[in-house]
């Protein structure tokens, strides 16, 4: 579930930027055609700023983390204060599907950073119709930076909101409002326009959208999801019941914010669990989890310990069965990758379990107080071990990432030689160069590099980072080290690197 192939996604931002393209993807030298425009420009500027480390590449993915964050602040600050405005910051950042996303070189949490923005201006543009302005600005960066539905979900969801509570003139007004449609059109015209002059293929990849069997079953995403808005999963089944309309036919006014919030969830939840794409997932994360703030404001300044006694026990009896049943069977499966995460997992795991018994504490107290400004504490230092997890995950799936993703994509029994940067603890790569050995010319690839076989053992003296990928029916003019080629032998393809950290 985890493969936003990082790899290709900094490969494509450096050669940007080394060869000074912003219209072309490559990876190496070979074409990558993908709609993700934005976000690769944004990673050649932090490449082209702070240079050729993790923290170029992934600059942008933390910027959108904390955008989702700043964004639920925004939209429930008015109407909950700052005490439900901080609940609906930390909540949104510490569920995991949020904390996945901005770990991750891939453009999701910038996307679902544009998209909670578009919720704040449409919040904010009930009160305000200057507000509609970042509706506009927000739905067209979204577009930007990760292709049509930025765009067309936010609209989407405000019709159908302005259909469910009777009122065609507010998706009119913000449609129309003229500052939006300049910015409008200045973005999103702009944009295309560029395409359509540099690289016109990407506004035909804009019709089609990856196949849902690209993640598997709707169970699996399901499980995705309902893991990802750990650890507040137990507070969303009651809020949402208190969300929910006395009757849908004559909506209140005070009830219609939190129609919207659910409009808006279940528009985007719908969309992400039958694309191909599980961290789309992560775009519904600011809405529910808003929700969910203002109705835990709500119930501590009435102190309302039931809602709070009802909410802990729902956690509970997720929690432990994900802990003590669900991780082990998940090692126990066979994710050879995720086992060396053990070591990262366990401390995490007693996060949750001191998450859990200070909620039941406080719960069994009284103390509702107490009780959110403990589990945020626990929940912002259980991403300290967290942040170990993901590293290590790269780590294991490097090799699968960078090499064997481009290798199936060509189709091809050549050797896919890459360069790779790799630091030890703050673990980074990215494809610098891609070279096919032996390889006949492959038609409409630009500037491909095709050299001997004696290159191979002058590369492997190299001291940089670098993988190789051999075909097992591949026949070699010059040989290769030997414990290579004792290794190369028994298996059908094999994946070598010159250094072992």
């Amino acid at each position: 579930m985890l493969d936003p192939i990082e790899g290709i996604n900094a490969s494509v931002a450096l050669n940007m930027v080394g060869r000074k393209n912003l219209s072309v993807p490559l990876v190496g030298n070979l074409a990558y055609l993908e709609k993700n425009m934005g976000f690769w420009w944004c990673s050649a500027l932090s490449l082209l700023l702070f240079g050729w480390v993790e923290f170029s590449v992934r600059f942008w993915s933390v910027v959108g983390g904390l955008g989702m964050s700043a964004a639920s602040w925004f939209i429930v600050r008015r109407s909950n204060g700052e005490r439900g405005a901080n609940y609906a910051a930390v909540m949104t950042g510490t569920s995991l599907l949020t904390y996945a996303s901005s770990q991750l070189a891939s453009p999701h949490a910038l996307y679902a950073c544009c998209t909670a923005a578009a919720l704040a201006g449409i919040v904010e543009g009930f009160r305000d119709k200057r507000f509609f302005l970042l509706l506009h600005v927000s739905s067209m960066l979204a577009f930007i930076v990760y292709g049509p539905v930025g765009a067309i979900l936010p609209w989407l969801c405000l019709l159908l909101y302005s259909y469910v509570v009777d009122q065609d003139r507010l998706f009119l007004e913000a449609l129309f409002y003229w500052r939006g449609l300049l910015a409008t059109g200045l973005l999103g015209g702009g944009y295309l326009f560029f395409l359509y002059i540099e690289n016109p293929a990407i506004l035909a990849l804009m019709r089609y959208n990856p196949p849902a069997a690209a993640f598997g079953s709707l169970s699996s995403k399901l499980t995705f999801l309902s893991a990802g808005f750990f650890p507040w999963l137990g507070f969303l089944p009651e809020s949402l019941k208190s969300a929910l309309p006395s009757n849908w036919n004559f909506i209140l006014p005070n009830e219609k914010r939190n129609v919207l919030f659910l409009v808006w969830a279940a528009v985007f939840l719908f969309f992400g669990l039958f694309s191909g794409d599980a961290f789309l997932l992560a775009a519904p994360v600011p809405a529910l989890m808003s929700l969910c703030a203002s109705h835990l404001t709500q119930a501590v300044e009435k102190n309302d310990t039931g809602f709070f006694q009802r909410a802990m026990v729902v956690e509970i009896l997720l929690f432990v069965p994900f802990l003590f049943v669900g991780i082990p069977w998940i090692y126990y499966l066979g994710a050879t990758h995720m086992r060396n995460t053990l070591l990262s997992v366990i401390p995490w795991m007693g996060f949750c379990l001191l998450f859990l018994f200070a909620g039941w504490y406080y719960a069994k107290t009284r103390q509702p107080r107490k009780l959110m400004l403990h589990l945020s504490l626990v929940a912002l230092l259980s991403l300290l071990p967290l942040a170990g997890v993901f590293d290590l995950l790269a780590e294991s799936a490097s090799v699968r990432d960078v090499g064997l993703h481009l290798r199936n994509d060509l189709g091809r029994e050549d050797i896919l030689v890459q360069y790779v940067m790799n630091r030890p603890s703050l673990y980074f790569y990215t494809a610098k160069e891609s070279l096919l050995i032996r390889s006949p010319v492959i038609p409409g690839v630009m500037r491909q590099r095709a050299l001997s076989d004696s290159f191979l053992n002058r590369l492997w003296e190299n001291p940089n980072r670098v993988f190789m990928v051999v075909g097992r029916r591949e026949e070699f003019l010059t040989p290769l080290p030997q414990e290579v080629y004792n290794l190369h032998e028994t298996r059908e393809m094999t994946v070598l690197s010159n250094r072992r950290d």
